[in-house]
């Protein structure tokens, strides 16, 4: 693949990756703040044939370099500490106050906690479970993860940011919006600026890594794969309680060090963290909920429906259901065209006011656009290229890569997404990269259909009508 090969497929993604993707460590400077508004912004619910409901809570998404080799983070600034409030149950005692007793010291409160009444072994000892964890914790209850090493990991809801190489000990960090840093992301800011941290390290000189004291105040967690895991709380410093979370499977081990709130709040992030973490080799536990997936697309069958309407671009000719409305895009290559329907899949909510004064490059119009509410409706988007050969190249590094038989084309590449919520699908976005044999079109498509069921066989349906012939 050469230089224009990748730029030319890189460039079409983007309006797709910006629908996938949520917010991120750090934004790339080339995104103009529309872009981020309109396109970027999390999906907070969905809703049926275009009528009237009541927006969601606004949640800010960027792009760009995540903290590991996958997944999205989230953004939102509202927060006076990332974290949720669903679990709020008192942190065990600092590994610094040893007891006989170590189930009953004081929590944030000052208030006795409860004891934890479950032991486990770990490692060659035996510790205290971590009462009060939930597993799955995450914002609207979907997973986007990043893995370190074979370690899967979320980090808690706000915005953070990443200081150093995380993948070779950097640290991932937290600003309060009202922070002086905070406007810029914390673009110029170090890590002793941050308001709550989280450094993991992948390690493997692990043989030696033994187990504290049943009354050390250390605790663990049945975490699958592992058979080491030791959380230790730590004394408060200040207004935070750092905790070391140290895991070990087979040859390989992690380091974790969080420094979240000394409150309730930062000790249910300290449990909802832990709660999320499990191993690529073992597989997904049975609370794991992707927010992204790739289905797997049934067979295609050609044709077209006799209700449904036939049209073309760019030599390109395709059919869509009765009802839809084309409209002429610009494209990033050469005009585009883009057909929508009436069933509105999803609805991005308006950035909130808060959200909107950290943009300090935009105009008064950008933020006004970006304020406001924007539904999505199924579409079908595609982009006219130029003639010759062939600019696509297998994307081997997307496990939902697909080759499709489309007649007249001699390449057909699909990669379908399905985007979850609340457990079930919510629409399905498919890319497709296709060009016409013979030194023909190079054309890019962009594809969402609903989650539902009718959705889905839509989207086949429309494969099925694809044909590229002169």
């Amino acid at each position: 693949m050469n230089v224009h090969d990748i730029n030319a497929k890189q460039d079409a993604a983007l309006v797709a990756d910006l629908r996938a993707a949520g917010s991120v460590i750090e934004p790339p400077r080339s995104l103009d703040a529309v872009a981020m508004a309109t396109r970027a912004v999390r999906n907070v619910r969905r809703r049926r044939i275009a009528v009237a409901a009541t927006a969601g809570v606004a949640v800010l998404a960027l792009t760009g370099v995540g903290i590991g080799a996958a997944g999205a983070l989230y953004a939102d600034q509202q927060q006076p500490l990332p974290g949720t409030d669903r679990t709020s149950v008192e942190p065990p005692p600092a590994s610094g106050s040893p007891s006989a007793t170590p189930s009953a010291p004081a929590g944030p409160s000052g208030e006795p906690e409860a004891a934890p009444t479950a032991f486990l072994e770990t490692g060659g000892g035996t510790l205290p479970v971590l009462p009060g964890v939930e597993r799955g914790v995450v914002e609207d209850g979907a997973h986007s993860p990043y893995i370190l090493g074979g370690l899967w990991y979320e980090v808690p809801a706000g915005g953070w940011i990443a200081v150093g190489d995380v993948n070779a000990g950097g640290v991932a960090g937290w600003l309060d919006p009202e922070h002086p840093e905070a406007d810029g992301l914390g673009e110029t800011g170090t890590i002793d600026d941050m308001d709550a941290t989280i450094e993991l390290r992948n390690v493997f000189d692990v043989g030696d890594w033994t187990v504290p004291g049943k009354d050390s105040g250390a605790t663990t967690l049945d975490i699958e794969g592992a058979d080491l895991v030791v959380i230790k709380q730590h004394e408060t410093e200040g207004d935070i309680r750092p905790a070391t979370i140290t895991l070990r499977s087979g040859d390989e081990g992690w380091v974790i060090e969080t420094r979240f709130a000394a409150n309730e709040q930062g000790d249910a992030m300290l449990r909802n963290f832990v709660g999320n973490l499990w191993f690529k080799e073992v597989g997904e536990p049975d609370w794991y909920q992707p927010e992204f997936s790739a289905p797997v697309l049934h067979a295609i069958e050609r044709g077209v429906p006799a209700d449904w309407v036939r049209t073309e671009h760019n030599g390109l000719k395709f059919a869509l259901p009765k009802g839809w409305v084309d409209e002429e895009t610009k494209g990033e290559f050469s005009p585009g065209v883009e057909w929508t329907g009436p069933t509105i899949t999803h609805v991005d909510p308006g950035v909130d006011a808060e959200a909107l004064e950290l943009w300090g490059d935009a105009s008064e119009e950008e933020k006004e656009v970006a304020a406001q509410e924007q539904e999505w409706p199924e579409r079908v988007y595609v982009q006219g290229g130029e003639p010759g050969g062939n600019w696509w190249t297998r994307s081997m590094d997307a496990p939902q890569s697909q080759m499709i038989d489309v007649p007249g084309a001699d390449y057909a590449e699909v990669l379908p997404t399905v985007y979850n919520a609340d457990g079930a699908a919510d629409y399905y976005w498919v890319n497709i990269y296709i060009h016409q044999e013979d030194q023909g079109e190079n054309l890019f498509l962009v594809v969402e259909f609903d989650g539902t069921e009718q959705g889905l066989e839509d989207l086949h349906t429309f494969l099925g009508t694809l044909d590229f012939r002169r």
